[in-house]
This record gives structure tokens, C-alpha cells and sequence, in this order.
């Protein structure tokens, strides 16, 4: 029998879900009692796949399909479930997930549990009113070989709405899978904290359940939760809407202790001390993964890369301009400059289990490199909906000097958090604003979420 642990609200999670029911697919179903081994290629864990350039106007027919799909996954009723299994496997190896829908890979491409002490987790966001088939499935160092689980599917009926937990055995498939639960409840991040003077800051980050997930009577959801994981991870300063070039440095009184640092450690202090903004903190952690060329510097580079770089992410080390003109697009090319080095030490042969185990920490925390994030002018829509003429002026001023002119000038993590807080601002009460520019501001909102790559972004 499964047994289910109760709500556990530090998560935010994401998928989707379409009936399939009792079809075990052939090259990817379950594995019969003494059956041996199966053997096939296996994507590396958390790379991005399938970045390609698109043709065509802003109005061509793909255009208006993307939009109509980021209006709908901000509007659907969704369901947050976090899936565990408890199992544990040989070291080196690790466990993924894949099922009948897009985002478990639809029986392709399996989707990458984290491993804790307690077994194996997953965080998925799917649509309400479903049914979802799954399995897991364990890949044996080096990525050559994998063991599905025996019998058939798993089947669960996913609720309209809520917040659950799941919990697994392997081999179990047969084992009843109930939710266990709120139905009416998201995850959002607790208040923003400010971090000090100095740079000393907790590293536990939680977040916390708060209100009722509703939606207005126009559909839009109600604006009290924050609804990425990005924001829900957020450590950093609170936003402050400005109607003027207000952005200031405020890193003046910061403090680096760098008491009984040395080599690597010490490096990245240093060169964090001078890079003051998030695209020269890329860079330093890009150089910092060139140089290291023994097998202990580089394993030390990897970790102290995705401590770094994490802690970026989640506002624990804050970015300030430096009054220089830099567009996303800068920093999508450092970050396929440091996705590129890190492949290439995944692929190698000789990589030991832990710094492959570490390489997936560090992908969630890269902006996204896509063609559209790499194109000369990137993320444009925000730049047309700050010059509506059916908004006020002064919503207007704030939406173009908080996010706009500070996207396209010095981008940072923190842009996003300004553009949830916006979000919610805007369509707290159904009705005040026009919903041409309320359904415009959602989409730049997805645009944003997939350039800062935040729906992979979360602590297991």
C-alpha cells in the first residue's frame, strides 16, 4: 500500500496530464519479472534540447500560437504535485520519470528526479480534471543502460485544483496512489527579506502557503501567490515600483570576509567584489570553470559555480548596475559559453558520478541561450506594452523604469521578482485594467520565466 506524506509546503511544483489509459507503450513500458536489462541512449540529465531559430513576423501564425499557449498556462486551473520515491540506488546512478504527458516527455524524454536522503523527488505542475500515467526509471552510471519498473503503468486522477504530495515505491506499480493534501491552496515565496550591510545571509530557503487559489470573474488568476518557483525562492530585497531612473547602488557599506580562503574559494570573492552586476558574475563564473583543468580544482570549480550561482538566483547575492548598457542577450551568450564547457566535461568519459551530480545544479541557474534570447534586441513585448496608451501614465512610467529600461540595461533574477510583483499589482482587482494589456503583460511574463529559466528552478 502507498503510504503519503503529509503536505510539504516548501516545494512549488510543474506538469500536464491526458487519459491514457492501461497502454504500457513499447519502447518505453514496463519491464517483465527476469526481463532483462533495457539499453538505449539517454538524454543527459538537465540539458536544454531542441533550441532552434524561427522565421517568420511577429504576427505569423507560430507567434500567435505561442501567445495563445503562454495566455492559457497562466490562466488553466493547475495542480502542484510533488512526487516521491522511496528508493534508493548505487551510487552514480540516478532515477527519472516519464509519462503520458508533454511535460513528463510523453514516453520520450524522461524527466529528472532530484535525489535526497529520503529517496528521490520530482515537482510537477499539471493541469486540474486529468488522468496521468507514469513510471520510473533508474539510469545506470554512464548514462548507457536503464531499468524500468516492472508491470504496468501508474495511473492517477488528478484533481482540478491543489497542492499535494505523493509518495512511491519502486517496482510498486500496482500500489493505489492517492493525493495527499490541500484542493485550494498554491505555494508563494514568504516576504522578501532585506539581506544587511553585509553579505552574511541564511542559506535555508523556504517558502510558505498562504490564501485561496481563486480566479476572477474574467479568468485571470488572483494575484496573491506568486506563481513561479523563481519567486517563491526569492531571498533578495523587495521591489520598488520607480516612475524615474531611481536604480542605485546600494552595495557601498558591503562587506567580503575572506578569512581562511584560498585557491578557488578566494578567487571567486575576489572577482565577485568587481562584479557587481549579473552578466559579470556569469563571466566569472565562465573563467573560473576554464581554468580549472585538474580533476580536484575542477570538481571544487563545479561546486563553488553552483553555490554561486544559486544563491544569484535566489537574491542571497544581489546584483547592482554599474552604469553600463547590456542586453539579455549578453547574458545568453555566457551562458551558452558556460553550458558548452560543462557538456563537455558531462560527455567525458573519465567524469566521476559527483561532478556530473553537480553539473545538473548548476544548469537551472543559466539563463536560457534559445535563439530568441540570443537575438540582438531580446524581449521586446515589454518595451511595446510600456508605451500603451490604455493605461495610466503613471503605471506606464513604473512598468518602463523598473522593468523595462533595467531589463534592457543591466538584467538580473531580480527583474523577474518585479515583474511577478507587477503581475499581481495589475490584476488584483478584475476589471481596472484593460485585458488586451493584462493578457500582453502574461505573455511577456512566460517570455520572461523561460529566458530566466525559473520553471526548473527549486530546492529538493
Amino acid at each position: 500500500m502507498t503510504s503519503l506524506r503529509p503536505l510539504d509546503p516548501s516545494f512549488a511544483v510543474a506538469a500536464s496530464a491526458r487519459p491514457r489509459r492501461g497502454i504500457v507503450p513499447p519502447p518505453y513500458g514496463g519491464r517483465s519479472a527476469g526481463a532483462p536489462r533495457r539499453r538505449g541512449a539517454v538524454a543527459a540529465p538537465g540539458r536544454r534540447l531542441g533550441f532552434s531559430c524561427r522565421a517568420g513576423s511577429a504576427a505569423s501564425a507560430a507567434e500567435r500560437t505561442k501567445e495563445r499557449s503562454l495566455i492559457y498556462s497562466s490562466t488553466r486551473d493547475t495542480v502542484q504535485l510533488r512526487v516521491c520515491l522511496d528508493h534508493q540506488v548505487k551510487f552514480g546512478d540516478h532515477v527519472g520519470i516519464i509519462g503520458s504527458i508533454k511535460e513528463l516527455g510523453s514516453w520520450k524524454n524522461q524527466v529528472e528526479m532530484e535525489w535526497t536522503p529520503n529517496g528521490w523527488v520530482c515537482q510537477l505542475e499539471i493541469p486540474g480534471e486529468q488522468i496521468l500515467e507514469f513510471k520510473f526509471v533508474i539510469f545506470l552510471k554512464g548514462g548507457k543502460e536503464k531499468i524500468w519498473e516492472d508491470g504496468d503503468n501508474r495511473v492517477v486522477d488528478v484533481p482540478k485544483v491543489g497542492t499535494f504530495d505523493m509518495l512511491c515505491h519502486w517496482n510498486e506499480t500496482n500500489e493505489p496512489l492517492g493525493l495527499k493534501g490541500r484542493p485550494n491552496v498554491k505555494l508563494a515565496g514568504e516576504p522578501a527579506k532585506e539581506i544587511g550591510k553585509d553579505t552574511t545571509v541564511s542559506g535555508t530557503i523556504a517558502s510558505e502557503v498562504i490564501g485561496n487559489d481563486s480566479v476572477a470573474a474574467d479568468g485571470y488568476p488572483m494575484p496573491e501567490t506568486e506563481s513561479s518557483k523563481f519567486g517563491g525562492l526569492w531571498q533578495g530585497s523587495q521591489t520598488v515600483f520607480m516612475r524615474s531612473n531611481e536604480h542605485q547602488s546600494k552595495d557601498s557599506d558591503r562587506k567580503w570576509d575572506t578569512t581562511g580562503l584560498d585557491a578557488l574559494s578566494l578567487k571567486l570573492v575576489e572577482g565577485d567584489k568587481v562584479s557587481r552586476n549579473w552578466w559579470r558574475k556569469l563571466e566569472l563564473v565562465r573563467g573560473l570553470l576554464y581554468e580549472s583543468v585538474d580533476d580536484q580544482s575542477r570538481l571544487e570549480a563545479l561546486t563553488y559555480s553552483a553555490i554561486y550561482l544559486k544563491w544569484i538566483y535566489t537574491g542571497q547575492i544581489p546584483c547592482f548596475e554599474d552604469g553600463g548598457h547590456h542586453r539579455p542577450n549578453k547574458h545568453a551568450e555566457i551562458s551558452r559559453h558556460i553550458f558548452r564547457e560543462i557538456e563537455k566535461i558531462y560527455s567525458a568519459k573519465s567524469t566521476p558520478a559527483q561532478e556530473m551530480l553537480v553539473i545538473r545544479k548548476i544548469h537551472p541557474c543559466l539563463p536560457s541561450f534559445k535563439a530568441e534570447f540570443t537575438a540582438s534586441v531580446p524581449l521586446t513585448r515589454i518595451r511595446d506594452i510600456a508605451h500603451r496608451n490604455d493605461i495610466p501614465h503613471d503605471l506606464k512610467q513604473e512598468i518602463k523604469h523598473t522593468i523595462q529600461n533595467k531589463l534592457h540595461r543591466n538584467a538580473g533574477p531580480e527583474d523577474l521578482v518585479a515583474t511577478e510583483a507587477m503581475l499581481a499589482r495589475i490584476t488584483k482587482t478584475p476589471g481596472e485594467y484593460s485585458e488586451a494589456f493584462v493578457e500582453q503583460f502574461m505573455i511577456f511574463y512566460g517570455e520572461l520565466k523561460d529566458f530566466f529559466n525559473a520553471g526548473r528552478l527549486f530546492t529538493p
